[in-house]
């Protein structure tokens, strides 16, 4: 047998989609960088990461805690789990957030928003962000809700109904798409309710892969793994240069090349230095995203604050983003709270 197929679920992490997760986390920090500086920048497409990251949720977790589901574990315990294992990163950017309106003296209301940031409470307020501390956080709250939906219901459903699922979201996200323009949205006052059909589909559409990886579905050999795995960040970052519309490049993205991209890479086998940076970048991922926002927008106002130094600081703040995600990544932060602190309950 072929060292890159897998007859059934496997043990441990798969590294390459480590290594795309963290790519795409990259991504989405030079999306919201530029912007900043009043430029587009190389990636303007790179909010497609979020359905990527849905999708790969929806599939990791599927292989870690659906056999746990069937075998009598408890709704409530699962989302436990994964508030104890996201909060704590999220809570740093939260704070990093209220900390920079403080220093600008903008307090109005800070200790509201903070404690809705950290609560990941959303506020609908006008035609801002969610969560006016920590932009990038709305993507979190919404994969929550989809663990939540993942227990309660998706677990329940066979692979038929899941499919069946998967494909209404898909349409309720085709015409949200076609609604707003684009694919982006989800984050805003003005297109919360483009979430709900943006995770829809990507959590469900992961379940239902991970399920048919768990099986042993369809191996795929090393070359087609690789090709497969790449076209994943090739199609983020070229996009925008595409002849293609904005809704209907979007479209293609998440419906027709991220699905069989996620299944190549998971068959990808790595060894050795290849290992290593795979596992660095899926370590460093969620930190980078759970703090990038509030530290870039910090950077790009001392940035405007002083011009002379500009060019200098610009660089110097994403710098401060990888370090201090990659400070997280190696704290204990990084593993979360123990789930039997929120619960009560003592191991054993």
């Amino acid at each position: 047998m072929s060292q890159t197929t897998r007859p059934a679920a496997p043990v441990g992490r798969l590294p390459m989609l480590d290594a795309l997760r963290g790519v795409a986390a990259l991504g989405v920090v030079l999306h919201h960088e530029a912007p900043l500086y009043g430029a587009p920048g190389l990636f303007p497409r790179a909010y497609l990461a979020v359905d990527f990251f849905f999708m790969l949720s929806g599939f990791v977790l599927t292989l870690a805690f659906e056999p746990k589901m069937r075998g009598g574990m408890a709704t409530g315990d699962f989302l436990v789990r994964r508030v104890a294992r996201l909060w704590p990163v999220l809570a740093v950017g939260v704070l990093i957030g209220a900390g920079w309106r403080l220093w600008i003296g903008a307090t109005g209301q800070l200790w509201l928003l903070t404690l809705c940031g950290l609560l990941l409470v959303p506020l609908r307020r006008g035609p801002g962000g969610l969560y006016p501390i920590n932009g990038p956080q709305w993507s979190l709250a919404y994969e929550l809700l989809a663990n939540a939906a993942h227990a309660l219901v998706l677990a329940r459903l066979g692979n038929r109904a899941l499919l069946v699922f998967v494909l209404a979201g898909a349409g309720m996200l085709a015409w949200c798409a076609y609604v707003w323009g684009s694919v982006g949205l989800g984050d805003t006052g003005r297109n919360w309710w483009g979430g709900f059909a943006r995770v829809g589909f990507g959590y469900g559409m992961g379940v239902w892969l991970g399920r048919k990886f768990a099986a042993g579905r369809a191996p795929v050999g090393a070359g087609l793994a690789w090709a497969g795995g790449l076209a994943l960040p090739l199609a983020l970052f070229s996009l925008p240069w595409w002849p293609l519309g904005v809704v209907a490049g979007d479209l293609l993205a998440v419906f027709v090349i991220f699905p069989p991209a996620l299944w190549c890479a998971a068959h990808v086998v790595l060894g050795g230095g290849a290992l290593k940076i795979a596992d660095g970048l899926g370590r460093l991922s969620y930190p980078a995203y759970a703090i990038h926002g509030p530290v870039l927008i910090w950077g790009a106002w001392l940035a405007h604050r002083h011009g002379a130094q500009a060019a200098m600081i610009r660089p110097l703040t994403l710098v401060a983003v990888l370090a201090l995600a990659a400070l997280l990544a190696i704290s204990p932060l990084a593993h979360g709270i123990p789930a039997n602190w929120i619960t009560g309950r003592r191991k054993g």
